[in-house]
């Protein structure tokens, strides 16, 4: 610290210079581009040479080493039915070890069917069926509980949507699980627009119209019970333009089934099978319920929250925990995502 007054401002300022004009050449690095996704480098700190610089060993568990941390929303089970003709590349490189190659016909809904036409890829999204694909869901026995389980998808989460000057939304999320369910919600037509701090706008495609009819629908956002490796689940609680109060929540099946309400188990043991066949497929599950509130009911919770959130004693995360636990119960099933993590190049083999 003594030093620190024998060392002239100048010199600060050309090491600053200097540090620059690395920067500079970090950002022009051909070596330092990703092909992929088509981005350079791009150095947002002027120290980052410095931080490169301390790196001597990277450690990495064998997941990391297996996969490429890209998801894809590629299967789903919906009021006990499934959804998604698409073949895992476990289920291909597993076919491929058994001799018996896939052809272009695939099991869906109890028959064969032929593989939809390939269509311009979609990161993030890699679901095939013309059953609820350009609006057909509009024509499944149980078309409300599917409207319910596409608007759960883009609306329980913390993403974030850019819009640019095309009207384009691109998504910025905490992790690639959330950014495919909000891809995949767009894809189907429930289309995640807008985020405030108490709103967030949903932009609907009428499935009864030929052409891109639009609908905004804005949902007041009361509150955001978020995702903790000790809950397993995540909910939000909107409110309806239309008044309702809804509790749409997400979270790993062991926590979910055990939260569904006496009549919320119509189609529980067909989604439990379903999600033990894309367990057995390599593919990561998730458990989609929701409740309505009344507004008694969400008062009283609502006040119990805000004073955990506010208090200052030790135990204010169990405070809050105990708050999200007593309102997320009696939920009714709508079904189960299922998210495929890209396996690295040669990972089928070592799978």
């Amino acid at each position: 610290m003594l030093y620190n007054y024998f060392i002239p401002i100048s010199l600060y300022i050309s090491i600053e210079m200097v540090k620059i004009l690395q920067a500079v050449f970090i950002n022009q690095d051909i070596d330092m581009y990703d092909e992929e996704s088509d981005k350079p480098t791009h150095a947002r700190t002027s120290n980052l040479n410095e931080e490169l610089g301390q790196v001597d060993t990277i450690l990495s568990d064998k997941t990391g080493t297996l996969t490429c941390n890209m998801m894809e929303f590629i299967k789903c089970s919906i009021a006990g039915t499934a959804y998604g003709q698409s073949v895992t590349e476990v289920e291909k490189a597993m076919a491929l070890r058994k001799g018996v190659p896939l052809g272009d016909e695939i099991e869906a809904g109890g028959h064969k069917e032929k593989q939809i036409e390939e269509s311009p890829h979609v990161k993030g999204f890699n679901l095939k069926d013309p059953r609820i694909m350009d609006g057909n869901w509009i024509h499944e026995p149980n078309k409300d509980i599917i409207r319910d389980f596409f608007r759960l998808l883009a609306i329980c989460h913390t993403c974030i949507p850019e819009v640019d000057e095309t009207d384009k939304v691109s998504y910025e999320a905490e992790s690639p699980d959330e950014a495919a369910f909000v891809i995949a919600a767009r894809e189907l037509g429930f289309e995640f627009y807008k985020r405030t701090q108490t709103s967030i706008v949903i932009r609907e495609r009428d499935p009864n119209q030929n052409v891109a009819d639009y609908q905004y629908r804005k949902y007041e956002l009361l509150n955001v019970l978020e995702f903790s490796s000790s809950r397993r689940r995540m909910s939000v609680i909107v409110k309806e333009p239309e008044g309702r109060i809804l509790l749409f929540s997400k979270g790993a099946d062991s926590v979910m089934f055990t939260r569904l309400a006496p009549d919320g188990r119509e189609f529980e043991e067909e989604t439990k099978r379903h999600i033990n066949e894309y367990s057995d497929s390599g593919l990561r599950t998730l458990v989609l319920a929701y409740r309505v509130l009344d507004e008694k009911e969400y008062k009283n919770f609502a006040e119990k929250f805000r004073t955990a959130k506010i208090s200052g004693s030790v135990d204010r995360d169990e405070q809050i925990g105990e708050a999200a636990d007593s309102i997320e119960r009696d939920l009714i099933l709508l079904g189960a995502t299922a998210v495929e993590d890209k396996l690295q190049k040669g990972g089928t083999r070592m799978h």
